[in-house]
């Protein structure tokens, strides 16, 4: 299965890659669908990447957290590829290529092409579950880096998420391979 899109965002294309690929590891900051993130701690890097990956807790229950190696990275072309190492039993290959492309000074597109290719009777049946979360939740994921971006702030959808966890006097966070919610009140 394929899935792919692309947004137009109001910034130059270095103030986008720097948060989609120098900033790799920090996608919990700014996104609504990775409630927390890290990078993936003594890894070797890829083509001179800032970090080897990333652990994203994702709120999924089937997937609750997955962790994330760049297999290759080019500055220069403000592209990455990043597979998903440790996954469902169901999915064989998640991969996803991100490139930033400049339209003006002012304006830049990003755009993301995915790739899942799953295994067995659930993984048919559950690919077509993931193909239909992961459409949805690339267009908000989108929508939140452009809102990150242009505003220097997270979305309003995902400021409600951190002020949630606030509240409840817990931050999801993710520690060497797991996903912990720590308390924020000491």
């Amino acid at each position: 299965m394929k899935l792919s899109n692309k947004e137009e965002i109001i910034a130059p294309a270095e103030a986008v890659w720097d948060v989609i690929g120098r900033r790799f590891d920090k996608i919990g900051e700014w996104a609504t669908a990775v409630p927390a993130s890290a990078a993936i701690s003594g890894s070797l890097t890829v083509d001179e990447a800032p970090v080897a990956g990333r652990i994203c807790q994702t709120g999924i229950r089937v997937a609750p957290s997955v962790t994330e190696a760049i297999v290759a990275y080019d500055d220069s072309t403000r592209s990455l590829t990043y597979e998903a190492v440790e996954k469902p039993g169901f999915l064989s290959v998640a991969r996803n290529r991100w490139t930033v492309t400049p339209v003006d000074q002012r304006r830049s597109t990003v755009s993301y092409d995915a790739v899942l290719t799953t295994r067995g009777v659930f993984g048919r049946l559950a690919g077509w579950w993931m193909l239909i979360l992961l459409r949805h939740a690339g267009r908000q994921l989108l929508a939140d880096l452009a809102h990150y971006v242009e505003h220097g702030v997270p979305s309003p959808r995902k400021q409600a998420q951190l002020d949630r966890a606030t509240r409840r006097g817990r931050r999801p966070t993710v520690r060497a391979g797991l996903t912990t919610t720590g308390r924020t009140d000491h």
